[in-house]
C-alpha cells in the first residue's frame, strides 16, 4: 500500500519544509479531489501561505532594476553565468552549476534551481533529479545534444526556495537566457518557473499555457511537475507524460 498523500505529506513537511512548500504546490492544486487537498485547510496540516502566495504574481509589481547590461552572445553569456557572482541567482550560495547545451536548442528545459548534486559537479543535470529528467526526454525523442538546460538561479538558495524580493528580476534573466538560446521549444519545470516565468500557478499553466511570446517569436512551451515532484509523488508521472506529449517529436509518434 502506498503511504496515504496527507500522511506522505506530514512526513517531508516535518523533514524539509521549505521545500516540501514548494513542491507541494504541483499536486496541492490538482483538478481531481484528493485527501491531501481536503487537509489542505486545517492549520496543522499545511502552512496557510504555499509556495504559489510566496511567489504570487511576481510580474505584477515589476523589481527596479539598474538597467542591468548582461551579454548578448552566447557563449560570452554562458561563460558570465559560470564566473560573475553579480549576474542574477548567483548569489544564493558559494558555488554555482552552469547551463548545459548548445545554443538555438530544438528544445529548451527551464528549472528553478540547481540540485544538491550539480553544485557538487559544477553544473545541471546531475543526480536523481537529472537522470529522471534525462529519461523524460528520451521519451520525448530529444538527445542531451539537441536540448539546452538553464535555471532561473544557478546558485542554490540555503532556504529551499527563491526569494519573493528577486521574482522579477529573475523573470527577466530568464527570458535574457530565452533570448540568447533562441530554442524552438520550451519545457518549464516546476511552481516556481511557472509563477515568476508566467505569472500562473502550475495547474494553470498546465491546463492553458498559451504560445510563449519571445521578441515577437511565438514558441511552444509546456509546463509541467519538477522532476523532485516526480521522485517524490510517482503517482504524477502519467499527468506529466500528458503534459510531455505536447514536445513529443513526431517522428518517434
Amino acid at each position: 500500500m502506498q503511504v496515504a498523500p496527507q500522511d506522505r505529506g506530514k512526513i517531508l513537511a516535518d523533514s524539509i519544509h521549505s521545500w516540501w512548500r514548494d513542491a507541494g504546490v504541483d499536486y496541492l492544486c490538482q483538478a481531481e479531489p484528493t485527501n491531501w487537498l481536503a487537509d489542505a485547510d486545517e492549520p496543522r496540516s499545511m502552512p496557510k501561505v504555499p509556495a504559489a502566495e510566496i511567489l504570487r504574481s511576481p510580474l505584477s509589481t515589476p523589481l527596479v532594476a539598474s538597467n542591468p547590461v548582461w551579454p548578448d552572445e552566447f557563449a560570452s553569456f554562458q561563460k558570465a553565468i559560470a564566473t560573475d557572482p553579480s549576474m542574477p541567482g548567483n548569489g544564493y550560495g558559494p558555488a554555482r552549476a552552469v547551463p548545459v547545451g548548445i545554443a538555438q536548442a530544438d528544445l529548451m528545459i527551464l528549472t528553478d534551481f540547481p540540485e544538491s548534486e550539480d553544485i557538487i559537479a559544477g553544473e545541471l543535470g546531475h543526480g536523481a533529479v537529472g537522470k529522471l529528467l534525462q529519461a523524460m526526454l528520451s521519451a520525448c525523442g530529444y538527445s542531451i545534444g539537441e536540448v539546452h538546460l538553464a535555471a532561473l538561479a544557478h546558485s542554490r538558495p540555503a532556504s529551499g526556495a527563491l526569494p519573493k524580493q528577486d521574482a522579477n528580476l529573475l523573470a527577466d534573466f530568464a527570458r535574457h537566457q530565452i533570448k540568447i538560446v533562441q530554442p524552438k521549444r520550451m519545457l518549464l519545470l516546476g511552481t516556481a518557473v511557472s509563477e515568476i516565468l508566467l505569472g500562473k500557478e502550475l495547474m494553470e499553466a498546465r491546463s492553458n499555457l498559451p504560445e510563449f511570446n519571445q521578441d515577437g517569436r511565438n514558441l511552444t512551451a509546456v509546463a509541467t511537475f519538477h522532476p523532485r515532484t516526480l521522485l517524490a509523488r510517482p503517482i504524477l508521472k502519467a499527468q506529466a507524460w500528458k503534459d510531455l506529449q505536447r514536445i513529443v517529436k513526431r517522428d518517434i509518434v
